[in-house]
């Protein structure tokens, strides 16, 4: 009788009645379907289906001291620099912080350290901090698997890498 009361109540509170948003997710599948990341043996390749994976404008990755590892554009100084060091004065005040989210002439500027180094996403919306984490975990696997080619190889590569 209680059970039956409460299952009552609760039915006439909530009166639920989403459902699933069928046509979005048939969006988001046909979309998918229609875009294969598949990664190549050269580096800026991989760095350019990267940005379309995540769809990020660009991103950088630089030392804890502004110095450039890896640049999707070429160049980027003033924000490795900049980047590092508001993510640096961040972390001595929270240091607890994660990722750092800074909206700036209609873009977003994403600030997320990873393995000692500093991750530097720009894009036209922010992304969630797990994205940013899936980012830079691929970036990094893109690096050190492009370091190790190199070394294979005993030649460098020309391209936007650095370090």
């Amino acid at each position: 009788m209680f059970k039956r009361l409460i299952k009552s109540f609760a039915g006439k509170v909530l009166d639920d009645q989403t459902s699933r948003p069928v046509s979005q997710i048939e969006f988001l599948k046909d979309f998918l379907s229609k875009h294969k990341y598949v990664y190549s043996h050269d580096f800026e390749e991989n760095l350019i289906v990267l940005k379309r994976k995540h769809l990020v404008d660009s991103f950088l990755v630089t030392n804890l001291d502004g110095s450039i590892v890896v640049s999707s554009e070429g160049d980027g100084h003033t924000d490795g620099i900049m980047g590092t060091a508001m993510l640096s004065y961040i972390k001595s005040e929270m240091p607890d912080s994660e990722s750092v989210l800074i909206k700036r002439n209609g873009h977003w500027f994403m600030l997320f350290p990873l393995n000692k180094k500093v991750f530097i996403v720009k894009a036209g919306s922010e992304l969630a901090n797990i994205e940013l984490k899936a980012l830079a975990f691929e970036l990094d696997g893109l690096m050190q698997a492009g370091r190790h080619a190199e070394a294979r190889n005993g030649e460098k590569k020309k391209v936007n890498q650095i370090a």
